[in-house]
């Protein structure tokens, strides 16, 4: 699997379990198009400082001629600047940039969000630790490199079956 995809399949259970809002920091190729395809029936935010990075989804939010479509594309030059606390959240999505940021979104945002997703879990650089220590429930995908680390307050037993996909990606 490419390793900027192994958060994909637990993404999707996440995504699958919820029906609120979505909260993407950082995007990717893989990512934010999956969770622009559940942004018909829901608030998704995707928020990017790299403005290459922005330039190149923020247009999977332009013309949808199907659906109504609620994924808003959000560039800041800083994450400091980000509109993250304005709701909760049903799922936040970790995947941005530097590093130690993502422990600190964590942090500022641990207590606004039902499920927390963090990529690139086993890596301390990425200093997840503090943050993921303060939720009751943890899952961590570690089949494959990088790791992906659920984490929520309420009870995550729903989440390895639903990994056992068909066809033995589990």
């Amino acid at each position: 699997m490419n390793p900027f995809a192994t958060h994909i399949p637990a993404l999707l259970a996440c995504l699958e379990h919820t029906s609120g809002p979505v909260l993407e920091l950082g995007s990717g190729w893989f990512s934010t198009p999956i969770v622009s395809a559940f942004a018909t029936d829901r608030l998704v935010r995707t928020i990017e400082t790299n403005p290459e990075w922005y330039s190149r989804v923020s247009a999977l939010g332009i013309y949808q001629p199907i659906t109504r479509h609620r994924h808003q594309f959000l560039f800041v030059p800083d994450y400091n600047d980000a509109m993250i606390l304005d709701q909760d959240w049903d799922v936040v999505i970790l995947d941005h940039e530097p590093p130690p940021r993502r422990g600190h979104d964590a942090l500022v945002l641990r207590d606004r969000c039902r499920l927390m997703i963090g990529h690139d879990s086993e890596h301390p650089d990425y200093r997840y630790g503090e943050a993921f220590d303060q939720f009751h429930y943890r899952f961590t995908d570690s089949r494959r490199l990088p790791w992906t680390t659920v984490v929520s307050d309420e009870p995550l037993d729903w989440l390895a079956d639903a990994l056992r996909f068909p066809g033995g990606l589990a």
